[in-house]
């Protein structure tokens, strides 16, 4: 690894603060003539060393406390290390706590001047990216108003709105990203992953290891300021699972575990795992269908986060899910089928094409996807300059509660080779009813049932 390659490097970095019992402790070590101690050192990083490679993106885990948001802090620069050396190459831009360095006496307008001006930006070149922001915070006249006059959920729109249109060279995302509703949090997310795409060095601190999983080149895990395990993402998060579930007398084996196994980067494990306690039998079976809920349709529920992109002359239109009886609907019921159907006019020749869709959450996790025909095969009869084509991609709604947005793409085939015509990102919201149902997670409904059967043969043991 060369020096170029590394854009953050920490060398013996530690970071301690003084924990007091109570105010009137701080207040009798400040004046103690002989500079008693009262306080206790709380080490929230311990002689910590790291590299991070340009274009790295780096997950981080840990338990609260562990020291992840001090970590994330030093590195933008917020705050100073008690000892070593920190060098960070390149601008920083800090997703951490949004509102921070924003003056409340200030309108939204002169903080986000004000703001620009700290990370080193001239009011030209904020000048430059000002309309973006405001488009992006959705705030309205209330720019012009006092930040005091605001709502917690407005100054952290307007933060975050600043922070993305900044073009960093290293960015640091803390998992804050819960502003506004789910048509904003996923205009935010979509934001994000324009950073994820275009290679950006990026530091990301979540709690889901399927978002570090899938987001992250490498990953590494913190306990009481101390990187206990690094390696690769599927390594790393599968193993702090197993930390953090663990009872505590364990946890220190497992930390014992991971000194041994620190510097593994393969994508298993060579911990053993626990002994299985309860043995379930395998006995699924399909929930039922019946549903007292009914799908109906929620006027002006429309993602903000929409991206389309043409390679050809063509239009897509009309573009809605629909009952198999035809009503046009964006709330729908579990296990019930349905339509999502859009119209393309081709107004070029565009020879064999390929359909595609795509189902993902409101973070942008991908949950299940189709070509038709097939992935790289196309239609057998050409499709010509003038046509109309009615696309209904039947399915059916097999998705726990909650917000997901749909992805379209056209592609075709031209001499050998694959071309896209079409691309809509966001293309679609819906959202799945069943605020009720609060005993299941993720995405998915599998059609999970339990059945408990008893062992009636009772076993004796003789005394003595």
């Amino acid at each position: 690894m060369t020096d170029k390659e590394v854009v953050i490097r920490l060398e013996g970095v530690s970071k301690k603060y003084r924990l007091f019992e109570n105010k009137k402790d701080r207040l009798k070590e400040a004046l103690h003539p002989f500079k008693k101690k009262y306080h206790k050192e709380f080490y929230a990083l311990d002689d910590l060393s790291m590299q991070v490679r340009k274009g790295e993106i780096l997950g981080v885990v840990g338990m609260n406390g562990s020291g992840k948001s001090t970590l994330l802090k030093l590195i933008a620069g917020i705050i100073s290390p008690a000892s070593g050396e920190i060098d960070v190459k390149g601008n920083v831009v800090p997703l951490l706590e949004l509102g921070a360095g924003f003056n409340p006496e200030f309108t939204g307008l002169e903080n986000i001047y004000f703001y620009n001006s700290i990370l080193g930006y001239s009011r030209k070149q904020t000048d430059e990216i000002l309309g973006n922001i405001l488009d992006f915070a959705e705030i309205g006249e209330f720019i012009h108003q006092p930040l005091k006059t605001y709502s917690s959920g407005m100054k952290a729109r307007l933060s975050f709105a600043v922070s993305v249109n900044i073009n960093p060279d290293i960015l640091i995302v803390d998992e804050v990203l819960s502003v506004g509703d789910e048509l904003f949090r996923r205009k935010s997310f979509a934001k994000i992953e324009e950073f994820f795409k275009a290679k950006k060095t990026i530091l990301f601190v979540s709690h889901s290891a399927s978002n570090i999983n899938e987001l992250c080149s490498r990953a590494i895990m913190l306990d009481h300021g101390r990187i206990v395990l690094e390696g690769t993402p599927k390594f790393v998060t599968m193993n702090y699972t197993k930390f953090l579930f663990s009872k505590p007398q364990e946890r220190m084996l497992l930390l014992e575990k991971f000194k041994v196994t620190r510097e593994i980067e393969s994508s298993g494990s060579d911990l053993e795992p626990e002994n299985n306690i309860f043995q379930e039998k395998d006995d699924f079976s399909t929930l039922p269908q019946t549903s007292l809920e009914k799908a109906y349709l929620i006027p002006n529920f429309t993602p903000k986060s929409t991206v389309l992109t043409y390679n050809a002359k063509l239009k897509v239109h009309n573009i809605k899910i629909d009952t198999l009886t035809g009503e046009e609907v964006n709330a729908l019921v579990q296990h019930d089928e349905y339509y999502f159907t859009y119209t393309v006019d081709f107004m070029e020749y565009a020879g064999h094409i390929n359909f595609g869709i795509a189902f993902r959450t409101e973070k942008g996790l991908l949950i299940t996807s189709r070509h038709f025909p097939e992935k790289n095969k196309y239609l057998v009869r050409e499709v010509m300059n003038g046509e109309s084509i009615i696309v209904k991609w039947k399915f059916k709604c097999l998705f726990n509660p909650g917000t997901y947005f749909i992805n379209a793409n056209i592609w075709r085939e031209i001499n050998g080779n694959e071309q896209l015509l079409f691309r809509g990102a966001d293309l679609f919201v819906f959202r799945v009813q069943g605020g009720m149902l609060k005993d299941r997670g993720g995405f998915f409904d599998a059609g999970i049932s339990l059945s408990l059967e008893e062992n009636n043969e009772i076993q004796t043991q003789s005394a003595g």
